[in-house]
């Protein structure tokens, strides 16, 4: 049988009884609560460059780039200037992102995760193929690789081919992540690149013996980012309800004086 949520509210005979209606009615929240949703997009942000380790904030994010090569690489990340043509003097750049964007260079990764803690999901984002140089054809050189970890320890990933180029140079995409991983409540979130290894396989070079080291780059743009709301938070929210409701009865009912 349905229940209602008017029907709690209706046949509630006290004020503890609301009270309960108000608590309950948070708890049922608790599935379908609205997510909170910020874009880290950069713009705040000034062009610099980051190694092993560096972090930078945004829109209540963290984000920390990563050395796959434990700490050899040098710089891993810049914030790029899609405006300024000295950023990527050699070519291989997004040529179609005329904003603020991370560049995650030499097989390095970024490492995203909300201030203070907490469950977020990422939703969307632009992201491109970063070469090392232009001229390149046009087709997909490998993968965005997206691992998200979740509060129980285990993680989930997705793998996104890299937009094409318009001849010479990489190209952004945007791309709506499927409910698996978009809907999936992340503690943090790792984003790096691999190149397609001619055998159906999409690796990182590990070492100088790999001709392809340093060349597992990425771009990233507009990471629309859902903050989870937390049960306690809702629960509160609840008993604010409740009150309320106690009150307004309380100030309904008929005076008994003349």
């Amino acid at each position: 049988m349905t229940t209602h949520p008017t029907s709690c509210v209706s046949h509630a005979r006290s004020g503890l009884n609301t009270l309960f209606c108000g608590v309950a009615a948070a708890f049922a929240l608790l599935g379908t609560a609205p997510a909170t949703a910020s874009v880290v997009n950069f713009e705040s942000l000034l062009p610099d460059f980051y190694v092993d380790g560096s972090t930078f904030t945004e829109a209540g994010y963290t984000l920390q780039a990563i050395d796959n090569h434990g700490g050899t690489s040098g710089a891993v990340g810049v914030i790029a200037n899609g405006m300024d043509p000295s950023t990527c003097w050699l070519g291989g750049c997004p040529t179609n992102d005329t904003s603020h964007f991370y560049l995650g260079l030499n097989d390095g990764g970024v490492m995203v995760s909300k201030n203070g803690g907490g469950k977020f999901s990422l939703r969307s984002l632009d992201f491109s193929f970063a070469a090392p140089t232009g001229g390149l054809a046009d087709f997909s050189y490998g993968q965005l690789q997206l691992t998200g970890n979740l509060a129980d320890g285990s993680s989930v990933g997705l793998a996104l081919d890299f937009p094409g180029t318009d001849g010479n140079n990489p190209l952004f995409g945007s791309a709506v992540l499927p409910t698996a991983f978009g809907g999936a409540q992340l503690t943090s979130l790792t984003i790096r690149a691999c190149l397609f290894d001619g055998a159906g396989g999409c690796t990182v070079a590990q070492d100088w013996s790999d001709p392809t080291i340093y060349q597992a780059q990425f771009a990233i743009d507009n990471l629309a980012l859902a903050e989870v709301p937390e049960p306690g938070s809702l629960a509160l929210l609840g008993l604010g309800m409740g009150a309320l409701v106690m009150r307004r009865r309380k100030s309904a009912a008929p005076s008994t004086h003349a």
